[in-house]
């Protein structure tokens, strides 16, 4: 790395962007074949809004790396370092409200280094930007689960995602794919006490994450709370919002065998009452 370019990064860091932009466009005239140049520029311009200019500025790292010099042992980690600009460039053409864009972007990086927790998450935003929710939720289940398998140093990118989108989408956030998570068990089991979770699964249940509160109450009654019954009756809630009215009923059933408050057997019975119509 030239002292340009780590004079550059340094008035960065400072929040100096037009110094640093200035630095960089140095170092480009300097050697306009480094490509790590035009990516610490693209940096910049995203750190100062300016997204669309560092979409660009991307796409003059890329037409580099073809002919930049690197030994054969390297050919690899370039193949992961050009997937990667590419989903950096995708992520500014989201903040750019570029979604198609955004997707080609990405379709590219798929083909060359394969499918990633950062691709889908960046995929996900830009089907959220379409308003598709329910494709924008399989790719961010499909991140949450490639991460449980591979690295979780995103999760927490995740799902925030996911809270944000199922505020946005306005119903229980039950796309296809969070299902199949479920069933496949392809996630980090909950901790707590039977309190914890149980909590922890209303609040998620609230969000409209309802899959997701479905993995906290199956945590809690493993724990095996005081309130069993009560965890049965919300995990029959979902499945019936889910129109699952058979595996509803069951879960309504148990719940009343689980002997109630007499405070929540009324409601559960009427919860059941109504299951049992809609069954099939």
């Amino acid at each position: 790395m030239s002292d340009i370019i780590e004079e550059a990064e340094d008035l960065a860091l400072a929040g100096k962007y037009t110094e640093a932009l200035e630095k960089y466009d140095e170092a480009i005239a300097a050697d306009p074949g480094d490509p790590l140049a035009f990516v610490g520029k693209a940096s910049v311009l995203k750190a100062a809004g300016k997204f669309e200019e560092c979409a660009v500025c991307m796409d003059a790292a890329l037409s580099i790396l073809p002919v930049w010099n690197v030994t054969e042992n390297d050919k690899e980690r370039l193949a992961a370092f050009t997937a990667m600009l590419l989903v950096l460039k995708a992520e500014a053409l989201i903040y750019a409200d570029k979604p198609e864009e955004a997707m080609e972007a990405l379709n590219r990086a798929d083909r060359i280094h394969g499918v990633d927790a950062a691709s889908l998450i960046i995929r996900g935003q830009a089907y959220a930007l379409q308003k598709n929710y329910e494709e924008a939720g399989n790719c961010l289940y499909r991140a949450e689960e490639w991460c449980f398998l591979h690295d979780d140093s995103l999760l927490s990118q995740v799902w925030l995602l996911k809270i944000r989108l199922a505020k946005e989408a306005g119903k229980p956030f039950a796309p296809s794919y969070a299902a199949e998570v479920y069933r496949t068990g392809n996630w980090k089991k909950p901790v707590g006490t039977a309190g914890e979770l149980f909590e922890r699964g209303n609040n998620l249940r609230s969000e409209g994450l309802v899959y997701d509160a479905l993995r906290y109450y199956d945590a809690c009654l493993a724990a095996e709370p005081e309130n069993k019954a009560l965890v049965l009756f919300f995990k029959g809630i979902i499945f019936e919002q889910l129109k699952r009215f058979n595996e509803a009923f069951s879960l309504y059933s148990d719940a009343l065998s689980a002997g109630p408050e007499p405070e929540d057997e009324f409601k559960i019975r009427i919860r059941w009452a109504n299951a049992k119509c809609l069954r099939t």
